[in-house]
């Protein structure tokens, strides 16, 4: 972290607490606030039935906590900006939404939230403890601290699959009527769309977007890697494979993607040739571009495709199921939605099947500046007290939005209004509260239960590693600008000769700096190591 510039940035916030402050936002300072009251702000829509939710909480829960509640929406689209500028200016927020794609990273760093970890681990918030714990905790620090509670009802980023056209798929006889369960199967489907009677209707085989192209297909086994001391990670704008020794205590060696061979040398034999660690991908993908449409770097929505008659597969992962199924009927009500679950090990629901890093994705946090944090911290540790208090911010109000079915799933119930819908994400993601809707197929079903069990994840040996390029702007933006020239065209197979096409991209990122990300990081991992070994002993 730059020491001199931390100073600055806490002097201008410092400046800026003690001036009075004139626009609109002086009615969340000082005393125009209750001194019971948090207030709390939330990316997103209002959900319809809102108030009415604050109002059953101020009838129960209030009465417990002594707490209330004044929270502020503010759309996603505006919500980064918004953030930024309010606790630039010190605004007197006592419970914000932030995330890594957000402004966490640059908070944490110049200590702008509180940090969590001793409050957790006091005991003075038992539900807190139960609901956060220890691994989790550990694994999302950043810069030293627990700066946020990690919002994630998995322990991973969802099962990655293929959403197909399973009318299309028994239409060709593919898989055992029509369910797909292997990519060969896979590559059947997309040939008999290809040379069948949708393409005269120009509809393709496989739809992805600009963005992600072929995303999670062909994925590297990132699980049989880290059991053989290999971390696949993101550093500086290109990716890399770190080497670990045999006690995962001390870094190896750091190859980039692209790199010559001779560099995998003291990896175990069967990397050595790079097939295994993405080469192999690269031409794969290349060979599958014909199932693409022309266009697909300028694709904005690959589900749209699909809805829209466009194409008969896209990729994604089970999150999104529910949503999916319900407007796939509404568009195409004679056709049948299917899912391929991609991971051979994933699809039969095996133990360790999933690497983990136990990182959230999103959190809440206290700005730094909040005189309330008891009152934050008690209020939390009430709506993770039971499912009944979870459950009225999640779902609504039970028998009014929705009714329990059983001990884990829900109903919605139908009303002359639009249903309640809570974006989880920014308050109520959690592992241990989790109800699922009822209406899911039964195998959709186990999948998303089997989600939700730490056993089907294999921890990463750098699990709570986070990558500081403070130090490295200048590098990791280089960096960033010339992989990019090749990375998304590679992504959609769209380059003739891939691997080579990777490797002149890496060796112009190592001429121009990729050496120095790569020392800073073997320094920072060995640093991470070094106090993970010392706080296990």
């Amino acid at each position: 972290m730059n020491k001199i510039l931390k100073r600055v940035i806490t002097v201008t916030l410092t400046a800026a607490m003690t001036v009075p402050v004139l626009s609109g936002c002086g009615e969340f300072l000082g005393n125009s606030v209750d001194s019971d009251t948090i207030k709390v702000m939330l990316s997103g829509e209002e959900p319809t039935g809102w108030d009415e939710v604050i109002a059953r909480y101020n009838e129960t829960g209030a009465q417990e906590t002594g707490v209330k509640l004044d929270v502020e929406w503010v759309s996603q689209g505006s919500y980064k900006e918004k953030l930024n500028l309010r606790m630039i200016g010190s605004e007197k927020y006592d419970l914000v939404f932030d995330a890594p794609f957000n402004k966490l990273r640059t908070f944490a760093a110049y200590e702008m939230y509180v940090p969590l970890e001793d409050y957790i681990a006091s005991g003075e918030y038992p539900n807190l403890t139960k609901a956060f714990s220890e691994d989790i905790v550990n694994a999302n620090y950043y810069y030293g601290h627990l700066y946020g509670l990690p919002m994630m009802r998995t322990y991973g980023n969802g099962i990655n699959c293929v959403y197909y056209r399973k009318d299309l798929a028994k239409k060709y006889n593919i898989g055992v009527d029509g369910q797909i369960n292997s990519y060969e199967e896979l590559q059947q489907f997309f040939e008999a769309i290809l040379n069948g009677d949708e393409a005269k209707e120009n509809l393709v085989p496989f739809g992805v977007s600009g963005s992600r192209g072929f995303y999670s297909l062909f994925a590297q086994d990132t699980v049989d890697q880290a059991k053989n001391h290999i971390v696949r990670m993101s550093l500086g704008g290109a990716f890399a494979h770190i080497l670990l020794n045999e006690e995962n205590t001390e870094v190896v060696d750091i190859v980039y993607e692209g790199e010559d061979l001779s560099r995998y040398s003291q990896f175990p034999e069967k990397y050595q040739d790079g097939q295994l660690l993405g080469l192999q991908r690269l031409e794969t993908l290349r060979e599958w571009n014909k199932y693409l449409e022309r266009d697909s770097l300028n694709r904005k929505d690959a589900w749209a495709m699909l809805t829209g008659l466009r194409c008969a597969a896209m990729v994604d992962n089970l999150d999104t199921y529910e949503q999916k199924a319900t407007e796939f009927a509404q568009a195409i009500p004679d056709g049948e939605l299917g899912i391929f679950i991609l991971e051979d090990d994933v699809r039969n629901m095996e133990p360790e099947a999933r690497l983990t890093d136990l990182k959230g994705n999103n959190f809440i946090c206290i700005p730094a500046w909040s005189d309330k944090i008891d009152k934050v911290l008690t209020f939390l540790d009430w709506l993770y007290a039971d499912s009944d208090n979870h459950d009225l911010f999640e779902l609504g109000i039970e028998g009014v939005n929705w009714e329990a079915v059983g001990d884990d799933k829900y109903e919605v119930l139908e009303t002359d209004k639009e249903q309640y819908s809570f974006p989880g994400y920014v308050l109520t993601w959690n592992p241990n509260f989790v109800r699922f809707q009822a209406s899911l197929p039964d195998d959709i079903y186990q999948y998303k239960k089997y989600d939700l069990e730490q056993s089907a994840y294999y921890e990463s040996p750098l699990a709570g590693f986070t990558f500081d390029t403070t130090e490295l702007q200048t590098e990791t933006s280089v960096v960033s600008g010339i992989m990019s020239q090749t990375s998304t065209a590679l992504e959609h197979g769209a380059l003739d000769d891939p691997v080579a096409q990777l490797r002149a991209t890496t060796a112009e990122a190592l001429a121009n700096g990729l050496d120095v990300i790569r020392e800073e990081a073997i320094r920072q991992i060995n640093e991470f190591l070094a106090q993970k070994t010392h706080r296990n002993k």
